[in-house]
């Protein structure tokens, strides 16, 4: 399958952070990430919020992978105003704390204690394959479905 027109390809592997090295992450600055996964789509509505008080509003579409890691996604940037009017359709939702480290980021799930992955993007499948990730981190879990943003949102009660 080709790449769907507009939509660029998201390159990324992602693995689970040992519990342990979380304190490390206290004091450092971080975004507040609220998604909201639609029901029966591959859409997501996002607002990020930093530390510093910047706000950012986007509307995502995932197609699925068409390679081994490389899934075409389109991001359109919202008003306000606009993720207001898109934010009353019907899914699951869930806030994670992203964390800017090691040139990933790590995701902390406030409501699904223990849950943090480290994920990190690439420019080509060859630099993801020959990545060696931090210590910190633990199972990879880039091909495993339970951990995508949609099924942990369908966890938070």
């Amino acid at each position: 399958m080709a790449h769907p027109k507009y939509s660029l390809a998201e390159i990324e592997r992602r693995w689970l952070v040992s519990p342990g090295f979380l304190t490390e992450l206290e004091n450092l600055p971080h975004w507040v990430v609220e998604d909201l996964y639609v029901e029966g789509t591959q859409l997501r509505l996002r607002k990020m919020s930093s530390s510093r008080g910047e706000v950012i509003y986007k509307f995502c579409k995932k197609y699925g992978r068409v390679a081994s890691l490389a899934n075409p996604m389109t991001n359109i940037y919202l008003s306000e105003v606009e993720y207001r009017t898109l934010s009353v359709l019907k899914g699951k939702s869930i806030s994670k704390h992203r964390y800017a480290i090691a040139g990933g980021s790590i995701d902390v799930y406030p409501k699904l204690p223990g849950i943090a992955i480290f994920e990190i993007e690439f420019e080509s499948e060859g630099e993801a394959a020959g990545y060696v990730p931090p210590d910190f981190v633990g199972d990879e879990v880039t091909d495993d479905a339970r951990h995508s943003g949609q099924a942990l949102a369908l966890r938070v009660i």
